[in-house]
């Protein structure tokens, strides 16, 4: 998935989507105990990633509700979020 600048954005519903296949990959049976730890450290940073990616959106939905009420006219922000 690329936007019109091409750089890589994921939606949260897609996000939810790799987060719930993690979950199941790791949860499957007769794997070997490597193979597991290779799989929760992958969950592990996908999780880790997740955050952020929310994190950063909920920077973008609230310096876009501030903007929308005429808060950060003069701001460093906007050039920030964009």
């Amino acid at each position: 998935m690329f936007n019109k600048k091409g750089a890589n954005t994921m939606t949260l519903k897609e996000l939810q989507d790799v987060l719930g296949n993690n979950i199941t990959k790791v949860n499957e049976d007769n794997l070997e105990k490597e193979e597991t730890k290779h799989r929760i450290e992958i969950a592990d940073t996908t999780s880790k990633l997740a955050k952020q990616m929310i994190n950063n959106a909920d920077v973008i939905l609230r310096t876009d509700k501030m903007l929308a009420e005429g808060k950060l006219l003069h701001s460093t922000i906007r050039g920030i979020v964009g």
